[in-house]
């Protein structure tokens, strides 16, 4: 028979072990745990909590446990402080996961902090503020992007590249942001999309799945264009292994970076990043007609906000004045 014992120091423990568990089932679940986040988001979690905590502590309060009232009173500072809606709602929820971690009941759920971020986000709301967004990489963009993907570029010494390394780097760069745009995906998925779940179909189109993403645990099977296809087909090694990354770039801020540059290289100016080709799919989506809820369903968005907030510009291009001018 196994042993009682805690599941990991740095796990969630919010599974105490009541029955008598082998420790191999044990450390199973503790695995589990573990990757319950992704690194990134347990990174930004840790930073969060850590400037609550710092807070809290210079008031005299508690952070662990922490009171709902406590919880409305940082988040209200925050706001004061010039912080954004965005950096409110990380807050929230690095503190509640912080308390559900320790097996206690989080703060943030209360309805009091509830109401709290909603008046925080109507007032920034009232000053005009809104959500960065990153500049849209619409069709007309990547087409520019196109254009320009193969002239040698010069690096940060002064050095022009190659015509074969401007050639292979920019067969990279056209890859990685057709089949975002296609796919719609996240810098994230982008960074971390494996040849063995990219699949080639006889009719020139390719599949490509993403097992996991950042609202979605379930996996997830999206459509590839021609265009995009192709342009996966000229970058991909002969001998790929399965568990190789597509584009060889192991995060998403690199994903991010790779794409600002191709940009200014297309002459396409600032503002781009790893969000841009969901961005900009979304907006040409909306313009071809595409109806909300399926543009939800395209780029896996659970909740209309966002995307509603892409398309704002197309959506309002066809509405009912739009149509009186014969303009839509």
């Amino acid at each position: 028979m196994g042993r009682r014992t805690e599941i990991s120091k740095d796990s969630h423990t919010a599974l105490q072990p009541t029955l008598r568990l082998a420790d191999r089932h044990l450390e199973a679940i503790a695995a589990a745990l573990e990757r319950s986040r992704r690194p990134a988001t347990r990174r930004a979690y840790a930073c969060a909590w850590n400037q609550f905590r710092t807070w809290a502590e210079a008031e005299g309060l508690e952070s662990l446990p922490s009171d709902p009232v406590v919880v409305a009173a940082y988040l209200a500072q925050r706001a004061a402080d010039g912080l954004s809606v965005a950096s409110l709602e990380l807050d929230r929820k690095a503190i509640g996961h912080y308390h559900r971690k320790a097996g206690l009941p989080s703060p943030t759920s209360s309805e009091g902090v509830r109401q709290t971020l909603a008046g925080l986000r109507n007032q920034a709301a009232d000053r005009g503020e809104e959500p960065r967004q990153a500049r849209a990489l619409t069709a007309e963009r990547m087409e520019a992007i196109r254009r320009t993907a193969h002239e040698p570029r010069s690096g940060p010494t002064g050095r022009t590249e190659s015509v074969e390394l401007a050639r292979r780097r920019g067969d990279m760069d056209v890859a990685i942001a057709s089949v975002m745009r296609d796919a719609m995906l996240r810098r994230s998925e982008a960074s971390e999309l494996r040849w063995g779940s990219v699949m080639f179909r006889p009719d020139g189109t390719a599949r490509v799945t993403v097992r996991r993403s950042k609202t979605n645990r379930a996996s997830a099977m999206l459509y590839v264009g021609h265009e995009a296809a192709e342009a996966l087909r000229r970058v991909r090694p002969g001998n790929a292994a399965p568990t190789a990354r597509v584009f060889g770039l192991r995060s998403g801020q690199a994903i991010s970076n790779r794409l600002a540059a191709m940009a200014r290289a297309a002459g396409l100016g600032e503002g781009f990043s790893g969000h841009s080709p969901r961005v900009g799919m979304a907006r040409d989506l909306t313009a071809a007609g595409t109806e909300l809820s399926a543009l939800m369903v395209a780029g896996r968005w659970k909740s209309e906000r966002m995307p509603a907030y892409y398309s704002r510009a197309e959506k309002a291009g066809r509405g009912a004045v739009a149509q009186f001018y014969g303009d839509s």
